[in-house]
C-alpha cells in the first residue's frame, strides 16, 4: 500500500504546534506496519535539516498566478525514522503565508501524481487540515486514481480566502465542483473543499467526531458534516511513549520509569521509582522557578496556547483568584494572547513563591513540568484530541480536564485522572479540590490513578492500526 501523507508542519524540520508530532509519528508508526508511506511538505527557509542531506531529485513547471513557476523537489529521509520526505521548494514556500503557499503546494501535489513525477503513484493521498484542503478538490475533478482522505486536527481553522485565489489557480467553478455555499459570499473555503471532495473524513478522536456534527461544535459546517456522517471516522491520536522517551530526555533531571528492570537490563542503568522521581523533579524545578521549595505543596500546572476561545486560560485565572494559592505550586507554561498572558504575570509578581508563568515556548522545560507536576489543568471548551493529557499521564501526572472531545476518549473519571462535566470555573475548583484532597488524605486511591495512568496505552502503534484498517476499507 502506497500513502503520500501531505501536511504543512513535520517535527522535527518545523513544528508550529500538535500537528507537527502527529506527521512525526503516525507515518512512523505505519511504515513499521509494512506501508510505503512518503511525506510531503513546503521547503520552508524555517526547515531544519542539521544533519541531513536533502537531495534534488525533480523540476517542474506549473502556473499560478498567470505565470509559469519552477518548482525543485528535495527529498531527504526522516532524521528520526526510517520514512522518505519529499519538500518543495519555490519562492511561495519560503514561508507559510495563507493562501498562496498552501493553493499553490495543493496544486503542485495534484501536478505531481498525474505526471509521476517521482515515480510514486500513491493508492492513497491522506490530506490533514486546511493546508492540503483542495487536494481532494483536484484530485476527484481530474479524475486521477489516489483515493484521499483529509483528517481534521480542529474544525475551527478553516482556511477562508478570496474567490481570487482560484483565478490564480485558474480552476474553473463549473469544471471543478467548487462549492457555492462560500463563494457567495465572496469566500474560498479550503477545509469545506477538503471535506467535501475527500472519499473519508477522520478526525482525531471519536467524540469530536460526534461532536461536529453539532452546532456548538459545527463551527457552521455541521450540516456539511452531517451530510458525510457515513464517511466520518474518529482514531485516537497517539504518543511516543516508550520508557526511552523518559530515560533519554536529558531535560528531564531525575528519570523514572514504571519499566526499571527492562531499562536496567538493556542500558545499564537503575532509575528511581516514581514517587521518588516525581519528588526530585518537583524539587529541582520549585527550585529553578524561584518557587518555595516544598514537596508537600501539590504542584499543578498548564502547558498550552493562551486562547481564551479554547483552552480553558479564562476559568483557570478566576480560579486561582478565588483559592488561597499559599497552598499550591502552580507553573503556567504558554503563548498567545497577550492580555491574557499580562494577567497571568500579574498573579505571578503578587505570589512569586507559589506561582510562576513563562510565557515562550519551551519544550524541554514542558518536559521537566510534566515529570514534576502531580497535576495538570486541561479545562479546554472543546478539544479535538490533546495530546497534553497523553504525555502527562505518561509521566504520572494526573489531568483535571473538561469531559469534551478528545479529553473525554483518553481520560476516565477517577481511574487516571479527572474530569468535570459544565466548563466554568466553580466547577474546575471543585475538581481540583478533590484532586488535591486524594492526593493529600487518599494516598492509595491517588497511587493507583497515578499507576493506571501510566500503563493507559496511547501508542501511535494502536491508532496506526486503525487508520490501516481504514485505508483498507477505502480501498475495497
Amino acid at each position: 500500500m502506497k500513502i503520500l501523507f501531505a501536511v504543512w508542519e513535520l517535527d522535527p524540520l518545523i513544528k508550529v504546534g500538535g500537528l507537527g508530532d502527529v506527521a512525526r509519528s503516525l507515518p512512523a508508526a505505519l511504515n513499521r506496519l509494512g506501508v510505503d508511506i512518503r511525506v510531503i511538505i513546503p521547503f520552508y527557509q524555517a526547515i531544519k535539516l542539521k544533519n541531513e542531506k536533502a537531495t534534488k531529485i525533480y523540476k517542474f513547471e506549473i502556473k499560478y498566478n498567470g505565470k509559469k513557476e519552477s518548482i525543485d523537489v528535495y527529498e531527504v529521509n526522516h532524521p528520526q525514522n526510517n520514512f522518505p520526505v519529499y519538500l518543495l521548494r519555490h519562492k511561495y514556500f519560503n514561508q507559510a503565508d495563507f493562501p498562496d503557499t498552501f493553493a499553490l503546494f495543493d496544486l503542485c501535489i495534484a501536478e505531481i501524481v498525474e505526471n509521476n513525477y517521482l515515480s510514486f503513484i500513491p493508492d492513497i493521498i491522506h490530506c490533514n487540515d486546511l493546508h492540503a484542503g483542495l487536494v481532494p478538490l483536484l484530485i476527484k475533478s481530474q479524475n486521477l486514481s489516489p483515493k484521499t482522505v483529509l483528517t481534521i486536527h480542529n474544525l475551527a481553522y478553516q482556511g477562508k480566502a478570496s474567490p481570487e485565489v482560484l483565478k490564480k489557480m485558474s480552476l474553473n467553478r463549473k469544471k471543478y465542483r467548487i462549492s457555492n455555499w462560500e463563494i457567495t459570499n465572496g469566500q474560498v473555503n479550503f477545509l469545506l473543499e477538503g471535506i467535501i471532495h475527500s472519499d473519508i473524513v477522520t478526525t482525531v478522536s471519536p467524540t469530536y467526531a460526534k461532536e461536529i456534527m453539532t452546532e456548538e461544535f459545527g463551527c457552521g459546517l455541521e450540516e456539511i458534516m452531517r451530510g458525510k456522517e457515513a464517511r466520518v471516522f474518529g482514531i485516537l491520536n497517539g504518543i511516543d511513549n516508550d520508557w526511552k522517551t523518559m530515560m533519554l530526555n536529558t531535560c528531564i533531571k531525575f528519570p523514572y520509569t514504571r519499566e526499571g528492570e527492562q531499562v536496567e537490563k538493556e542500558i545499564g542503568v537503575k532509575p528511581v521509582d516514581w514517587q521518588e522521581g516525581k519528588k526530585q523533579n518537583k524539587l529541582y524545578l520549585q527550585k529553578k522557578l524561584g518557587l518555595t521549595v516544598d514537596s508537600n505543596l501539590p504542584l499543578i500546572s498548564f502547558i498550552g496556547r493562551f486562547d481564551p476561545h479554547q483552552k480553558g486560560i479564562d476559568i483557570i485565572h478566576k480560579m486561582m483568584r478565588r483559592i488561597d494559592l499559599e497552598k499550591y505550586s502552580f507553573i503556567i507554561l504558554g503563548t498567545g494572547d497577550p492580555i491574557w498572558e499580562e494577567r497571568f504575570q500579574w498573579l505571578d509578581k503578587f505570589f512569586p513563591e507559589n506561582v510562576a508563568v513563562v510565557n515562550k515556548f519551551d519544550d524541554c522545560l514542558a518536559h521537566q513540568i510534566y515529570a514534576a507536576s502531580d497535576f495538570i489543568l486541561i479545562p479546554s471548551k472543546f478539544e479535538p484530541c490533546g495530546l497534553i493529557q497523553m504525555n502527562a499521564m505518561f509521566y504520572g501526572t494526573l489531568p483535571i480536564a473538561h469531559r469534551t472531545g478528545g479529553l473525554k476518549d483518553s481520560v476516565k473519571d477517577g481511574y487516571n485522572g479527572y474530569l468535570f462535566d459544565k466548563y466554568g470555573s466553580e466547577d474546575l475548583e471543585t475538581t481540583v479540590q478533590k484532586a488535591v484532597e486524594n492526593w493529600e488524605k487518599n494516598s492509595k486511591k491517588h497511587i493507583k490513578m497515578v499507576e493506571n495512568a501510566q500503563k493507559t496505552d496511547f501508542s501511535w502503534e494502536k491508532s496506526a492500526k486503525k487508520y490501516l484498517e481504514l485505508y483498507k476499507k477505502l480501498l475495497d
